[in-house]
């Protein structure tokens, strides 16, 4: 897509019960600000119903999206003050990369319980898309949305090893540095500012921009650790009902179709 961001499909992985995510459904992606007429005319053209939008009120009023049809709903979440998550912390120094890893891990221990309105909200932007494609997106398309997305396919019983290996295509499917140093944004998503990572040492950058799986499974451990289950999280923490849950699983599931002998 010219001007996208790591925007992918999440469809074709198989299910602990032999059943596979639909492709075409649920996509996943970074900034779309950056889309060309062409592309945005191509993403409505899979058949986009809704488009959550997991960033900070700044990153989209900085950033804003396309105006995409009227038949895609916007999915936004009031933010408040919410703060970057690396804005704070020192990088600076022989150590910089231990502690941007130490912070990453805290951050993504700590995002299934401080954006619960906005994780909660793909899965209603899921039911609402129905036979449509819904888009979960933030800045790089890696943290939050990572988490997001990770949620719905272990809610599907998409086997955690695969989720882990979608979540670090982020490193095949996109140069952020890159993308940071093209758009100087707010650092992906990541820091007040772009030139204060862009002067990280490569090991520092890498612990910040690269998909670790380490990362992701830190979410996991924090939600097990509190509920249990993943399925638990989002019925107790989520607060997702069973109704909307098997609304979503109806949407993004079928029968794999087996080759007669």
């Amino acid at each position: 897509l010219p001007g996208g961001c790591n925007f992918r499909d999440c469809g074709g992985y198989t299910t602990l019960q032999g059943k596979r995510v639909r492709w075409g459904r649920l996509y996943r992606s970074g900034v779309l600000h950056g889309l060309s007429p062409a592309a945005t005319t191509a993403v409505e053209a899979l058949g986009v119903r809704a488009v959550c939008d997991l960033r900070r009120n700044a990153e989209r009023a900085r950033y804003p999206n396309p105006a995409f049809a009227a038949r895609v709903r916007r999915f936004e979440w009031d933010t408040g003050l919410e703060a970057s998550p690396l804005g704070a912390e020192d990088l600076s120094g022989e150590e910089a990369a231990v502690r941007a890893r130490s912070r990453m891990l805290r951050m993504y221990a700590r995002m299934p319980f401080e954006l619960q309105p906005r994780f909660a909200g793909v899965f209603e932007a899921l039911a609402h898309a129905g036979e449509g494609a819904t888009v979960v997106h933030c800045m790089a398309g890696k943290d939050r949305t990572g988490v997001a997305i990770a949620l719905v396919l272990a809610a599907l019983d998409v086997p955690r090893d695969v989720i882990v290996a979608d979540y670090a295509l982020t490193n095949e499917a996109v140069d952020l540095r890159a993308q940071i140093a093209q758009r100087r944004t707010a650092g992906a998503g990541l820091a007040a500012a772009a030139e204060p990572l862009l002067a990280l040492s490569q090991a520092a950058l890498d612990a910040v921009l690269m998909a670790h799986p380490d990362y992701l499974l830190a979410s996991f451990d924090a939600i097990e650790a509190r509920h249990g289950s993943v399925h638990a999280y989002v019925h107790d923490e989520l607060r997702v009902p069973v109704d909307r849950l098997n609304q979503v699983r109806e949407s993004l599931l079928e029968e794999p179709v087996r080759n007669e002998p």
